[in-house]
């Protein structure tokens, strides 16, 4: 009994310390955003004043003055746009690729998918002038066609590598009974692999989601038209060399952040879901 009783001490013990660790790392997590929403109700000297309260007398005219002076509503939608149309090419791009790789034996396919794996870690800024050279000879900056295409080239590799995995951890059994069926290689791809692979294919295509919205480099070189600008730029613009508009800016960090907490709210469970599945054989 006593060795019993020890056993579930320790186990208490344990339980109350990894609740203890997982609280401070939600308190640091939340905290930014709590600090925005905040400092996005309060004026610029109140927010250097009283940085950590409550504002006394909330306002929202820093959200009129970013939709009105500050533009945001129109980098809202250039972001919006130019993320969806990149996501709909990795979504057919990454998920054709992951099929092919995980299923069809060919010469050389270990050593595509060790290219596309090698992609990732390649990092944006060893290829951020070479990049910025060709397109300025080429005169395709200003260009979302383009820009589309480098985002999708960088988030290629991540997204293959999750919906590989995820694609090897189902039964071929599934695949081999649509075969017999009468199903072609793209109608196994589209009505079985696809509908399958939601968890995985989310799961990829959301953290594609929050490297592009969050990107402010490509955007900041190669695009320089202020109408074909993404909310990361436009954020630069409540402040300038001497002057900072820093409840503005906090309302504009408010607005960018709303659609990558409602998609991660929404979506969590198969986020959870893909991690798991399509690390068992990935």
């Amino acid at each position: 009994m006593r060795y019993l009783n020890r056993l579930k001490r320790r186990k208490s013990y344990k339980r109350i310390i990894q609740y203890f660790v997982l609280i401070i790392f939600l308190v640091i997590s939340l905290y930014p955003i709590y600090f925005s929403i905040i400092s996005s109700l309060k004026s610029s000297n109140e927010i250097f004043l009283n940085p950590f309260s409550f504002p006394t007398n909330p306002q929202v005219s820093n959200y009129i003055n970013a939709f009105t002076n500050g533009n945001i509503g129109m980098y809202f939608k250039n972001s919006l746009i130019l993320t969806g149309l990149t996501l709909a090419v990795l979504f057919f791009v990454g998920t054709l690729a992951s099929y092919v790789l995980a299923r069809f034996k060919f010469k050389m396919r270990t050593i595509i998918f060790t290219m596309f794996i090698s992609g990732m870690m390649i990092p944006i800024q060893s290829v951020i002038i070479p990049l910025s050279y060709l397109l300025g000879v080429l005169n395709l900056k200003n260009n979302y066609l383009v820009l589309i295409l480098i985002y999708a080239a960088f988030q290629l590799p991540i997204t293959i590598f999750i919906i590989t995995g995820f694609i090897k951890s189902l039964p071929k059994e599934i695949e081999e009974a649509a075969v017999m069926d009468g199903c072609g290689a793209f109608q196994v791809y589209w009505k079985i692999i696809v509908p399958l692979v939601i968890p995985g294919i989310v799961t990829a295509l959301i953290f594609d989601f929050l490297n592009i919205w969050n990107n402010l480099l490509f955007p900041l070189v190669f695009i320089s038209d202020p109408k074909q600008q993404v909310i990361s730029m436009g954020l630069l613009s409540f402040s300038s060399m001497y002057t900072a508009d820093y409840g503005g800016l906090m309302a504009g960090i408010v607005i960018s952040i709303i659609p990558p907490v409602i998609i991660y709210m929404l979506l969590q469970e198969k986020v959870v879901k893909g991690i798991t599945a399509g690390g068992v054989k990935g």
